[in-house]
């Protein structure tokens, strides 16, 4: 028997030995993906320089289109490693997952931030004509209201004895209290009116970066951070001056209904100007303002554009406050921030409310009482006036008179009494057919405003059976109402009057003020709609063009985003239209004030032509 063999052990062969990968191979497809990612980069270099030549804005279109592309190549690399299967199962596939999710959350957010910045602020709303208007006038006005701060500074800064540097300091006399209080409340208004201008130019972001929107970007950056500059520049000088005399700080703390002032005004405006927050705008504005200079040449651009200056004034002020040094502004800062009796919402916005404005216009801070124009003179004008004339009208000394643009700050018409308003309209047959269009029945004109406005009516007999008639209608704090002459005159009167508009245009333009009576004042100054009213928007709408019919062609304004008409437009473009001979409008009566003589005169068309570049500060005449 043969021998079982044992079985044969099975035989194993070694795997081929894996060929090395030459490092030149590896070279290789190392220059080639560098080549693919430099193809890909011009093409988007290409693609991206197309698109901003074209115009397009960064903000939403191009930065919303990256991150929808961004979101959708994460999404595709989700589900890839999902369907990989094995792979996603690995420690290494689940990581990748996680941050592919955690990018495209993070990817949404920013573009639903993209979105909500791309959402229309008032800024962009006004349309890039008016935008460059609007800059312009608030420009001067930033300039204008920086300037009285300074003033008001300085004023306090002459009183250095009434602040030494150690001590509580003496108290101040009756007649410095007042000058205290004045300058304070003057601070504080004057200060309201310049934030109105930077909180509507603090949305600059809205405009894009890109070359199409860029001008704009850098002018109501330049603007807003002027503004906050200058408030926080003088502010912080002024509250450290009143801060080395503790007595004169508990005088201004009280509260003061009649100058508008509210309880702590001191601690207020320090926590609403100095706070934390606003010392970081200023650190950021001024990291912006070198990021701009130096990726987009803007200091250069602005210089081209005509601007430069305003980039001067900023990088002035901001000079300035670095010579304090950054730890002392924070110091600054923290302190307004961490003062007990500080007020705890912090400021957006400073806005003007309808009781501070309310009291600015009846805030006669000197001479109170006394007028240049006499009654006498009022009454000699009387005899040259006509119904339906335009009147002009400033009284000095008015604490309103700060927040008002230009030298005249109050527009009335002139009405006439019921003798003075037959004479002009009854006896017209125009006058009496736009009656009979307008009341459905032919009559005089004065029957139909006594049959439809009665009240007003009898309150005009009234009057004047006691001696004071009533002869103009304006918008005032209380709205529009019926006034005497002299009541409206003030220091400076001037008449003007509409030139060959037809009679009933007149008329109607008496109509709409009667038909006003008793709206209230408008308090934001807007002219969208006529209800309520401002003074000048009385006068404007009396006059307006409507459906293509004769009237006054007096355009608006834009002043911090809103459309409307200070008084001195009309002075301007009677000025301008006169010398380019085209004169809506001729001057029927001029009454000047002098101050330092202590009384008004009759002025020609020559002096009144030079009201509307006059300045507004009069006392400058003593």
């Amino acid at each position: 028997m043969t021998p079982a063999r044992p079985p044969r052990a099975p035989v194993i062969s070694a795997p081929p030995p894996k060929r090395p990968v030459r490092r030149s191979r590896r070279v290789g497809q190392v220059l080639f993906g560098a080549g693919v990612a430099l193809v890909l980069l011009g093409l988007g270099a290409a693609g991206g320089y197309w698109l901003a030549d074209a115009g397009t804005r960064w903000l939403p279109s191009m930065m919303g289109g990256l991150l929808g592309a961004g979101m959708m190549a994460l999404v595709l690399m989700i589900a890839g490693l999902v369907i990989i299967g094995p792979y996603a199962g690995r420690e290494i596939g689940r990581k990748r997952i996680v941050a592919c999710t955690a990018l495209l959350l993070v990817a949404g957010i920013a573009r639903v931030a993209v979105h909500w910045a791309a959402t229309p602020r008032p800024l962009q709303e006004i349309g890039e004509a008016a935008f460059y208007r609007s800059f312009e006038r608030d420009r001067a006005r930033v300039d204008e209201l920086s300037r009285t701060l300074a003033g008001l500074r300085a004023a306090l800064e002459a009183r250095g004895h009434r602040f030494p540097v150690e001590g509580d300091g003496p108290v101040a006399s009756a007649d410095e209290e007042r000058f205290l209080v004045d300058v304070w409340s003057g601070f504080v208004h004057t200060a309201l009116a310049l934030d109105q201008i930077r909180a509507f130019y603090e949305d600059y972001f809205a405009f894009d970066l890109s070359r199409s929107e860029r001008d704009r970007h850098v002018r109501s950056f330049l603007l807003t951070f002027a503004a906050e500059l200058a408030l926080y520049e003088h502010t912080a000088a002024v509250v450290e001056l009143l801060g080395r005399n503790p007595t004169v700080v508990k005088l201004l703390q009280l509260e003061r209904r009649d100058r508008g002032l509210k309880a702590e005004s001191v601690t207020w405006m320090r926590e609403q100007v100095l706070g934390v927050f606003d010392f970081a705008r200023v650190v950021a504005g001024r990291e912006y303002l070198d990021w701009l200079a130096m990726m987009h040449d803007a200091e250069l651009d602005a210089e081209a554009r005509g601007y430069g200056p305003l980039w001067g004034r900023v990088a002035g002020t901001l000079a300035r406050l670095g010579e304090q040094g950054t730890l002392g502004l924070a110091v600054t800062s923290a302190a307004a921030e961490l003062d007990p009796l500080m007020r705890t919402v912090k400021r957006t916005t400073l806005p003007v409310q309808a009781s501070v404005a309310r009291w600015m216009g009846d805030y006669k801070y000197r001479h109170e009482g006394r007028y240049l124009i006499t009654e006498a003179q009022t009454e000699a004008m009387r005899a040259a006036l006509a119904p339906g004339d335009i009147l002009l009208a400033r009284k000095n000394w008015y604490l309103s008179n700060m927040g008002l643009p230009g030298f005249w700050p109050h527009a009335l018409l002139y009405i006439g009494d019921a003798d003075e308003l037959s004479a002009a309209f009854d006896d017209d047959p125009r006058v009496t057919a736009w009656v009979e269009r307008r009341g459905d029945r032919a009559e005089p004109f004065t029957a139909y405003l006594a049959r439809t406005y009665p009240e007003a009516w009898r309150a005009r007999e009234a009057a004047a059976a006691a001696g004071h008639p009533v002869l103009v209608i304006e918008a005032l704090s209380e709205g529009v109402v019926q006034s005497a002459l002299h009541h409206a005159a003030g220091d400076y009167l001037a008449a003007l009057r509409p030139r060959r508009l037809p009679n009933w245009v007149r008329a109607r333009a008496v109509d709409y003020a009667f038909r006003s009576l008793g709206v209230p004042y408008d308090w934001d100054f807007d002219f969208a709609t006529d209800r309520p009213l401002v003074c000048t928007e009385l006068v404007w709408r009396a006059y307006r063009p409507r459906a293509g019919g004769p009237g006054l062609d007096i355009a608006t304004v834009t002043v911090a985003g809103r459309q409307t008409l200070p008084a001195n437009e009309f002075a301007r473009v009677f000025a301008e239209e006169r010398d380019a001979g085209t004169p809506q409008m001729e001057l029927v009566y001029y009454l000047e004030g002098n101050e330092s003589a202590g009384d008004a005169v009759v002025s020609d068309v020559l002096g009144f032509v030079a009201t509307h570049t006059r300045s507004k500060w009069d006392f400058a005449q003593e």
